[in-house]
């Protein structure tokens, strides 16, 4: 039995990791960077993230 559920929790997990790729994939930057924020991230910290100025991210996030 318990082997029964190993194999369903693998199976389970292989499938949602190209699920959740797909997700990722159709995240805009804007939804990426206002997650970043309301996780608590700086406006620096994501700056570095994607190579920009605080203020450049700051104007994406509004666009």
């Amino acid at each position: 039995m318990t082997s029964v559920t190993c194999v369903c929790a693998w199976l389970f997990a292989v499938l949602m990791v190209p699920l959740m790729l797909f997700i990722w994939a159709l995240d805009t930057k804007k939804t990426r960077i206002n997650r970043y924020r309301k996780y608590g991230w700086s406006w620096r910290k994501i700056a570095d993230i994607y190579g920009v100025s605080p203020t450049t991210v700051r104007q994406f996030s509004m666009a």
